[in-house]
């Protein structure tokens, strides 16, 4: 009997057991280019992961690179938190290039899978193009400098670690590992915690902290479906594309008041295209010129401007394609001939349109005024000075200030209003409107 309260009590010991067990580690994934959206999503989940009191934070890293101020926004919450960060290029093949060679310098820890690479940290402008050499020192200095606070104070070697910005060079796993710009090469997340646990980190303004992670479980951290969705729309290419198509569906619509549906989805498309321009490393003289191109073909229409407006829109908007993602930072590199091409192509569809509209314009009226006059109809009633005559497939009250019998043939002069102004017509061989 004296066994029974000792039993009663292990599932209440087990259930204390088990809430005592440590909160997760925290896995995220770099795996797009470095813009305001992944950095937006990666600092969120480090704020959490110190907010639910988690032991570690895992950074999965696979980035071809990206925008200079949003790789800061990263590293300044990396320093920032209370929670150890670790920086892991993953999967196999995978490489943390430009701006993710310095996310993963920012870490406590840097961590590489087999077969991957890192480095190859050099500015370059928009299009991966170099940049003049001013512009190109003044930035490379800025990074160098960004560099070496990152890896000095964790005893990596800051001079190599530059030469990915002065010279462009990018290391494999087993090269990082052997020179100790990274620490661990692990196979996977399991094998990374098992060579993390009792391991002393150095941390940037915080102690020095050991790692307990033997048996530690951990929890993957994704985007949201907006989140993805904008990280997609954030692409240099699709972003062109949806400012194009927000273009033709606006002229479109301009074009045809009351259509609709080319204006609900050139709104959609152009709003769309200017978020993803917000987030990227963007030159609003391109967004300038591409605007200005919509101006001119709205412009040929309207002042028949003899193909010239038409020549300058296809201009403006090829140049603004050119231009629209020239900037002098860590930019992803946009597909500069996929978005020339998809101009082209959007100066040629407008100019269709634009010449559409021209010819239009001058085929003879079929309705309105310009239908009735000049028409030679039979009036219906005698006119003296009103009565009715019949034209355009109705009855019309008439005025002439020359008495006119029925069944004469009148000319009509005017239209004021809903009566017609019409006069005496003899001559027989004058067309006549069928009665």
């Amino acid at each position: 009997m004296r066994r029974a309260p000792l039993l009663l009590a292990l599932p209440a010991l087990a259930a204390l057991t088990a809430s005592a067990a440590p909160p997760p580690a925290v896995v995220a994934d770099l795996n797009t280019e470095v813009h305001a959206v992944s950095a937006d999503f990666l600092v969120r989940t480090i704020e959490d992961a110190s907010k639910t009191g988690a032991p570690l934070v895992v950074l999965r890293i696979n980035t071809p690179g990206g925008r200079l101020d949003s790789t800061r926004k990263i590293t300044q919450a990396i320093l920032a938190s209370p929670v150890p960060v670790v920086g892991y290029v993953w999967p196999p093949g995978g490489q943390a290039a430009s701006a993710g060679f310095f996310v993963l310098m920012a870490c406590d820890v840097a961590a590489m899978a087999p077969g991957t690479n890192a480095g190859a940290a050099s500015p370059v402008g928009g299009q991966g193009e170099d940049l003049p050499k001013t512009i190109g020192k003044k930035v490379s200095e800025d990074a160098a400098a960004l560099l070496r606070s990152l890896t000095e104070p964790r005893g990596r070697p800051a001079d190599l670690a530059a030469k990915t910005i002065t010279e462009a060079v990018s290391f494999s796993e087993t090269e990082s590992r052997d020179k100790k710009l990274v620490e661990i090469v692990a196979r996977d997340l399991p094998d990374l915690l098992a060579q993390l646990d009792g391991r002393t980190i150095r941390r940037v303004g915080r102690p020095d902290a050991v790692l307990k992670t033997a048996d530690l479980a951990w929890s993957v951290t994704v985007m949201t479906p907006l989140q993805r969705a904008l990280a997609v729309i954030a692409n240099p290419a699709v972003a062109g594309l949806l400012m194009l198509l927000g273009l033709v569906g606006l002229y479109a619509e301009l074009q045809n008041p009351g259509a609709i549906f080319p204006g609900v989805l050139g709104g959609i498309c152009l709003l769309l295209g200017l978020f993803a321009l917000s987030v990227l490393p963007t030159n609003w003289v391109g967004i300038g010129l591409l605007l200005l191109g919509l101006l001119f073909f709205l412009l040929e229409v309207k002042l028949a401007g003899h193909g010239l407006f038409a020549v300058g829109g296809a201009v403006s908007m090829i140049l603004g394609a050119v231009l629209l993602f020239y900037r002098t930072d860590f930019a992803p590199r946009g597909e500069l001939w996929f978005l020339v091409a998809a101009a082209a192509t959007t100066a040629a569809i407008l100019a269709v349109l634009s010449y559409r509209a021209i010819a239009i314009q001058s085929l003879p009226d079929r309705t309105g005024d310009g239908v009735l006059v000049g028409l030679v109809v039979a009036a219906r009633t005698a006119i003296a000075p009103t009565g009715k005559v019949f034209a355009d497939g109705t009855y019309w009250d008439a005025r002439s200030e020359t008495p006119v019998a029925a069944g004469q043939s009148v000319e009509i002069v005017a239209v004021d209003g809903l009566t017609l102004v019409v006069r005496p017509h003899t001559d027989p061989a004058s067309h006549k409107e069928p009665s």
